[in-house]
């Protein structure tokens, strides 16, 4: 079974989703329900998913971020993708859904300072 946990905060209009773990085809559904209750129950402006902890992402997952995406778009709400790890940002960039996602490769930067 693959593992992912979701942890949820708010501050004013803004609920930030804590996302650990594997997000993938197994996993996908926790990731959903979490968000859309987020969209669902709060008077937000800004949907923020921090990546700091996923561990992996595959199809099923860079699909759910851009159905989430969409989904926040038409409820007015700004979604933003923070913290995301070297290997998860290299998968999105791939799939050529960087600019899509707002997800820059350097986003979570794990190098020395130059």
């Amino acid at each position: 079974m693959t593992e992912l946990t979701v942890h949820s905060s708010a501050d004013g209009d803004r609920s930030t989703l804590a996302v650990a773990g594997e997000l993938d085809l197994g996993s996908v559904a926790e990731l959903r329900q979490h968000a859309e209750d987020e969209l669902a129950s709060r008077h937000i402006r800004t949907l923020t998913l921090d990546l700091s902890e996923l561990t992996f992402i595959d199809s099923s997952g860079l699909g759910l971020l851009v159905e989430l995406k969409r989904t926040a778009a038409t409820a007015k709400v700004t979604m933003e993708i923070v913290n995301v790890p070297a290997g998860p940002a290299r998968v999105i960039s791939i799939a050529g859904l960087s600019d899509t996602l707002g997800v820059s490769a350097g986003d979570k930067d794990d190098s020395p300072d130059d």
